[in-house]
């Protein structure tokens, strides 16, 4: 099935229809959600081909997941009796959404601004290791041997 795309000229307040190969574009490809339902136009995909705009929305998802984490943080350091295996679970994501940093974002965004990323995620990941030490230490002396 031909891939139909729609471009909005600003000026004349007119649609073009046509055919695009998404395989010759360079840019930041999105899955939109569709929570919302809609009786407009589905999108199934979006590709970002502006710097600036690509540069927005990759900031935007990132404050939002770094604030995921933050929070998460926050609750296990409050919280004393947590599961270790959903720590790991986190840990393990973590360091997931790391790589993902480092291999697909820092084609689009400054590297000074992934270098201080990089430190804050690896900030939490450190806080998460440490919290799971701890949990694992407390779990293994409760369990240590008796008379």
């Amino acid at each position: 099935m031909d891939e139909r795309y729609y471009i909005c000229d600003k000026d004349n307040n007119e649609i073009v229809y046509g055919y695009i190969d998404y395989s010759q574009i360079n840019g930041f490809k999105i899955r939109p959600g569709n929570n919302v339902p809609y009786d407009g136009v589905e999108v199934s995909r979006l590709v970002l081909v502006k710097p600036a705009l690509i540069e927005n929305v990759l900031k935007r998802k990132i404050k939002h997941k770094l604030d995921t984490y933050l929070t998460f943080l926050f609750t296990v350091i409050d919280d004393d009796d947590d599961d270790p295996e959903t720590l790991q679970l986190v840990i393990d994501d973590v360091s997931r959404y790391k790589n993902i940093i480092i291999n697909k974002y820092s084609k689009f965004l400054d590297k000074k601004y992934i270098t201080r990323l990089l430190k804050k995620v690896g900030m939490v990941e450190l806080e998460l290791k440490e919290k799971l030490k701890e949990l694992t230490k407390q779990t293994n002396k409760s369990h240590g041997k008796s008379r």
